[in-house]
C-alpha cells in the first residue's frame, strides 16, 4: 500500500485525544504510546492538585486570639524574671513563640483598651474614662469586614462609667459603645451598662451574654465562664477564620479568692477583698490563659492560629512582687516602667520561630495594624493610625519599625479619676523623657531613682533629650479639658472629696496619694531608697509659723469609733544645721510641732508619734478619740528638710500590722458620702 508522505504527526494538546500517523503500526508501539500519554496525564493532574492545595493553604486567613490581662505587670511573670508566682502557661507560651520584653501600655485600663481597639493615641479619640467613641472603627468591625467570625469575652466597661451623683456625670453616662455595636458577633461580658449596675466579675458574676443576662451564675466564677464561652465559640467556628478578644478581668482588684484558694470553699469568703489573694489571682490568670491555649492545641489549630498575650497596665500598687531578687511594688497609674511596661508574647506555630526574645519597642497602638496584616486584610487598616505592623518582625529576626513610644494619658473626666493628672512622656531604647524635663537612663536606672536635669546633660544625653522632646512636641496639639465639665480639685476642697477606708482597725495612708497643696509647700517626688509607696511628700517650705502654709488634710472613715493612735513614717536627710520638724493636728484642735530628735539617724525612715514626738512602737503613743465618720487630720511642713512616706491610724491591737512596712495601703474612696 502506498504511503501518503504528506501526513505529519500532530502535537498532543489534549492528553485524552491521541493523534498518530494513519499507517500500519505494530501493536506494541501503539500500547507504549498510550501508556506514555496516560502517564503524562497523571503527572499533570498531580501538579495541578498540588498547586491548588498550596494556593488554598496560602489563601486561608489565620485564626487570631488576643488575650489582654487586667493589671498584670512584667514583674509578676516567671519567664520575664518574676519570682513570686507560678506562671507555667505564660512561660510555655513565650517559649513556643516570641516574647516582647519592651512592650508598653497606658498606665490605666480604659486608656490602653481604647488604643488597643482603635490603633490611635488617646488624645485623638478620647472622650472620657470608661467610654469608647461610638464613631470609632474598632478591630472587631474590621475583622468582620475581613470575613472573620468575631467573639469577645470578659471585661467591657466602655459604655457608661460615671455614677449618677458624680459631678458632670449627666454629660457622659451611656454615651459610649455597646459591645453589639463594636463588631462582635458573640459576646459574654461584665460591666456592659452603668457602673452602679455592674455587679461582681468574680464570684456570682453578673454577665451579659449576647444581650441577655446570663442565668445560673450563683456559686460560679466569672473567668471560668468566659473561658468556657470562648472555647465553645472556637469549637463551633473552627471551619472558618475567627477572631477572639479575651479581655480578662483578672487580676484586677477586688482581690478576692479564686476557686483554687482554700477560702473559696466557704461561700461567705468569696467576696472578701484582701491583698493576700493577689497571688492566687495572678496564678489563676495564668491558668485561664492555659485553658484557652490548650483547647486550641487540642483541636489541632495551633498552626492556623496567631495568639497574642498582652496586659493593659502595671500591677496594682497594693501588690509587692519579687523580681530578679528585688522586691517591687506595682506601678499601676504611674508613668514609671512598673506602670507602663507589660508582659507580652506572640505564638504562631510554624510561622513564628519559638524561643525568640525581642528587645524592640512595641506599643498598644501596634496591635491593630499587626493583626490586620496577619489576617491578609492590610487594605482595611485605617489610614490615620499611630501604630505599625510588626508582622515581619514577628516572622523574621529583623528590627521592628518603632523607634519611640509616646505615653499621653489623661483619664479624666471620670469617677475616681480626678486624682490623676495628665502624664506625657516619650522613650526610646534607652532613655525616657517626661514633659517636665526629667530624663532617665532606663538601662542603668530602670526604676527611675535618679532623674537627670537638663543642666547635667553631656553631649550624648542632650542628643537623646532633643530627639524625645521632638516626639513630645510633634504630638503637642491635643484637646485641653473644659474645667466646667471636668471635676478638678480645688485648693480649698478637703482631700478632693476623698476618704481613706478603715481595714479592720487600721488605716494606712501612703503619702503620694495625698493631695499636694497648690501653694507647693509640699512636692510629690519619685520613690527614694526605703520608701514604701511609689513616692513621698517632700517639704519645700521653711517657715517660722508652722501652720500658715501647706496644710494637707487626711480624711478617714472608720468601722468603729473609740481610742485610736497615730504614727507618721518620716525622715530628714541633713544631719546638721537644719530644722527637722513638721506640724500635725486633729482638725479643730491645736497644732502640735513635732521635732525629730537629733539622736535619730539622718537618711533613715522613722515611725514618729506626732502627738508626743517620740518614736512610735507597739504599746506606746497618745490615744486619740475618733468617730466612725468625719475624722480629719492635717499635716503641714515647717522644715524643708522633712519627708513624709506613710501615715497610719490604728487601734492598739493592730499596732504590729500598722507599723509593718509590708502592710498594703488602705482603699481610697472619692466622692464618698460623709
Amino acid at each position: 500500500m502506498a504511503v501518503d508522505r504528506n501526513l505529519q504527526p500532530k502535537v498532543v494538546v489534549n492528553p485524552f485525544r491521541i493523534h498518530y500517523w494513519r499507517v500500519a503500526f505494530t501493536k506494541c508501539w501503539v500500547l507504549e504510546l498510550v501508556q506514555s500519554s496516560l502517564h503524562r496525564v497523571r503527572l499533570i493532574t498531580m501538579m495541578i492538585f498540588a498547586l491548588t492545595v498550596s494556593a488554598n493553604l496560602q489563601a486561608r486567613q489565620p485564626n487570631i486570639v488576643l488575650i489582654l490581662a487586667d493589671d498584670l505587670g512584667f514583674e509578676t511573670v516567671g519567664c520575664m524574671g518574676g519570682e513570686t508566682y507560678q506562671t507555667p502557661n505564660l512561660d510555655r507560651l513565650a517559649s513556643q513563640g516570641l516574647r516582647l520584653d519592651r512592650a508598653y501600655a497606658m498606665p490605666l485600663c480604659t486608656n490602653s483598651r481604647i488604643q488597643l481597639m482603635t490603633g490611635k493615641y488617646n488624645f485623638r479619640n478620647w472622650k472620657a474614662f470608661g467610654i469608647l467613641d461610638p464613631n470609632e472603627p474598632t478591630f472587631g468591625k474590621l475583622f468582620q469586614q475581613a470575613g472573620y467570625k468575631t467573639c469577645m469575652a470578659g471585661k467591657w466597661q466602655l459604655t457608661s462609667y460615671d455614677p449618677p451623683d458624680y459631678p458632670g456625670a449627666q454629660l457622659r453616662r451611656d454615651t459610649g459603645t455597646h459591645p453589639r455595636d463594636a463588631g462582635f458577633d458573640d459576646y459574654s461580658l461584665w460591666h456592659v451598662g452603668h457602673t452602679e449596675d455592674k455587679g461582681s466579675r468574680y464570684a456570682d458574676p453578673l454577665i451579659i451574654e449576647n444581650g441577655t443576662t446570663k442565668p445560673d451564675t450563683q456559686g460560679k466564677y466569672g473567668p471560668d465562664l468566659w473561658t468556657d464561652f470562648i472555647n465553645r465559640f472556637i469549637s463551633q467556628n473552627q471551619k472558618r477564620p475567627f477572631f477572639v478578644y479575651y479581655s480578662m478581668a483578672l487580676p484586677h482588684n477586688p482581690m478576692v479568692p479564686t476557686p483554687d484558694s482554700p477560702e473559696w470553699k466557704d461561700p461567705a469568703n468569696r467576696h472578701r477583698d484582701e491583698t493576700q489573694f493577689a497571688g492566687d489571682m495572678i496564678e489563676y490568670t495564668d491558668k485561664m490563659v492555659g485553658k484557652v491555649v490548650d483547647h486550641i492545641d487540642s483541636l489541632g489549630l495551633d498552626r492556623e492560629t496567631l495568639i497574642v498575650f498582652y496586659s493593659d497596665n502595671g500591677t496594682n500598687y497594693r501588690v509587692m512582687s519579687r523580681y530578679r531578687g528585688k522586691m517591687l511594688r506595682g506601678g499601676k497609674g504611674k508613668g514609671t516602667e512598673l506602670g507602663i511596661r507589660v508582659p507580652a508574647m506572640v505564638r504562631w506555630t510554624g510561622t513564628i520561630k519559638p524561643g525568640r526574645v525581642s528587645e524592640d519597642l512595641f506599643d498598644t497602638v501596634d496591635v491593630m495594624p499587626t493583626l490586620l496584616d496577619a489576617a491578609g486584610a492590610k487594605q482595611l487598616t485605617p489610614a490615620n493610625l499611630d501604630g505599625f505592623s510588626f508582622l515581619d518582625h514577628f516572622k523574621q529576626d529583623i528590627p521592628g519599625p518603632r523607634k519611640h513610644v509616646l505615653i499621653h494619658q489623661d483619664p479624666r473626666p471620670g469617677w475616681d479619676k480626678d486624682r490623676f493628672d495628665l502624664i506625657r512622656l516619650a522613650l526610646d531604647s534607652q532613655f525616657k523623657l517626661y514633659e517636665d524635663g526629667r530624663l532617665f537612663d532606663l538601662v542603668n536606672d530602670p526604676y527611675e531613682d535618679k532623674a537627670r536635669l537638663i543642666a547635667e546633660d553631656d553631649a550624648r544625653h542632650a542628643a537623646h533629650r532633643r530627639q524625645l522632646q521632638q516626639v513630645l512636641d510633634t504630638h503637642s496639639d491635643y484637646r485641653r479639658f473644659d474645667p466646667t465639665t471636668v471635676p478638678r480639685p480645688s485648693a480649698n476642697e478637703s482631700t478632693h472629696g476623698a476618704r481613706f477606708q478603715d481595714q479592720g482597725g487600721c488605716v494606712v495612708v501612703e503619702a503620694e496619694l495625698l493631695p499636694v497643696p497648690r501653694d507647693e509647700s509640699w512636692l510629690a517626688e519619685s520613690k527614694i531608697n526605703g520608701a514604701l509607696g511609689l513616692g513621698y511628700l517632700r517639704s519645700l517650705c521653711q517657715q517660722e509659723s508652722f501652720h500658715d502654709e501647706g496644710v494637707t488634710p487626711i480624711e478617714i472613715i472608720l468601722d468603729n469609733a473609740g481610742e485610736w493612735k497615730v504614727a507618721v513614717r518620716c525622715r530628714f536627710d541633713h544631719a546638721q544645721g537644719q530644722q527637722r520638724s513638721f506640724s500635725f493636728r486633729k482638725a479643730g484642735q491645736p497644732w502640735t510641732n513635732v521635732e525629730l530628735a537629733s539622736s535619730l539617724q539622718a537618711g533613715s525612715w522613722h515611725w514618729i508619734d506626732p502627738f508626743s514626738g517620740r518614736l512610735a512602737e507597739a504599746g506606746s503613743g497618745v490615744e486619740v478619740q475618733l468617730k466612725e465618720r468625719g475624722n480629719e487630720f492635717e499635716i503641714a511642713p515647717v522644715s524643708s528638710n522633712f519627708k513624709v512616706d506613710r501615715i497610719v491610724i490604728y487601734q492598739e491591737d493592730r499596732a504590729q500590722y500598722a507599723l509593718d512596712p509590708r502592710s498594703p495601703p488602705s482603699a481610697l474612696h472619692r466622692w464618698a458620702s460623709p
